[in-house]
């Protein structure tokens, strides 16, 4: 926000929105959108921290169910970390999240991990679809947060990052 924000100007690009221009070359848009395309990595982010911004507020001002945190054990056990379902409309949209209890216990992962994992998560609820490959929004936009918004190398490979994914 502080780097969007850019001193009052509001013409910032943020490291998440830079990293994500970069890698993101494919479903921009949320299931429900229905504006003018989005045709690139920034202004997909710039939409998908709006629609954040608004299911917060909705959450806050009980326009929409109460978030929970659940804790389930995928059947059959996978790596992913943190599951939101896909929706369908803008508004009104629960931001509740189901976590794999048995990832929270594995100690080489970091915190950054599961923000990458919860950001995936939320994009869902946002309306992003994805199959988990590159070059998807869906997938880019936490990878990035993954990565400390650094750019991809070979020791560090794609795959890795979407087994958090879910």
């Amino acid at each position: 926000m502080d780097q969007k924000w850019n001193g009052g100007t509001n013409n910032g690009i943020s490291r998440l929105a830079s990293c994500t221009n970069t890698y993101a070359t494919q479903n921009f848009q949320p299931v429900w959108y229905q504006g003018p395309p989005v045709t690139n990595g920034l202004e997909a982010t710039n939409l998908a921290m709006d629609q954040f911004t608004q299911l917060i507020r909705d959450n806050g001002f009980r326009l929409a169910s109460p978030a929970k945190i659940d804790y389930s054990i995928p059947s059959p056990v996978t790596s992913s970390t943190i599951r939101g379902e896909t929706s369908f409309t803008q508004t009104r949209v629960a931001l509740s999240f189901v976590i794999n209890p048995i990832q929270l216990d594995r100690g080489e992962l970091t915190n950054i991990t599961f923000s990458g994992s919860m950001f995936h998560a939320w994009l869902h609820h946002a309306g992003f679809q994805d199959p988990k490959t590159t070059s998807y929004f869906i997938s880019e936009a936490p990878m990035c947060v993954m990565r400390s918004y650094q750019i991809k190398t070979p020791t560090s490979p794609d795959s890795g990052f979407y087994q958090f994914f879910d």
